[in-house]
């Protein structure tokens, strides 16, 4: 029988998180949904670039600044090319950006739906440790991860930290948000 295992579970997101923030259109406070579209206005050799958001409501738009007033010479030629044809990945990064989202909006939706790509579990083992790693922070809890991943309910999560059959490297509280590799150690049958 093997005594501990190592795994990597990677979070993947879904979506991007939803801003909420006042609407010109509706003229109230609304939801936007990450167009995943940048916007890139010239005039002569400076640039301003934003990203793309829509209200769910009216379709309204609002851009949030990514670069302002920037000379087209201080910007990778690389980088100008992934703007302008709308690099998913780059939308990503800038809408994942959410402590500098927050400063310009109402909130930002942490309520993304996400999917962990995992290795199966080995039955036999009596101790697991799992590594978590993601590529955008959208700021998870670990007992809601913990949770989700063994089926079992965030009050039972808590009781197995507290007990000892849940460890976490570094030391955090389960009502910590992940990072990325941070190392859960589950000790005992319960996980099976």
């Amino acid at each position: 029988m093997s005594l501990n295992h190592s795994y990597t579970y990677e979070i993947i997101a879904q979506e991007t998180p939803y801003i909420k923030r006042n609407c010109n259109k509706c003229k109230t406070v609304r939801e936007f949904y990450c167009s995943e579209k940048f916007r890139v206005n010239a005039n002569q050799k400076i640039v301003d670039i934003w990203l793309i958001y829509n209200c769910i409501h009216c379709e309204g738009t609002w851009n949030y600044p990514i670069l302002s007033r920037i000379h087209i010479n201080k910007i990778d030629s690389l980088l100008i090319q992934k703007f302008m044809n709308n690099d998913q990945e780059l939308v990503w990064k800038y809408a994942f950006q959410i402590n500098e989202l927050r400063k310009l909006c109402s909130s930002v939706s942490t309520e993304i739906r996400y999917e962990v790509r995992k290795e199966k579990l080995d039955t036999l083992s009596n101790e697991v440790t799992i590594r978590l790693c993601y590529q955008y922070d959208f700021g998870l809890r670990i007992d809601k991860l913990v949770s989700d991943l063994f089926g079992v309910s965030r009050s039972e999560v808590n009781k197995l930290f507290q007990n000892g059959d849940i460890s976490l490297k570094p030391n955090l509280t389960m009502n910590s948000k992940v990072i990325n590799n941070l190392l859960i150690t589950v000790i005992g049958d319960w996980f099976r």
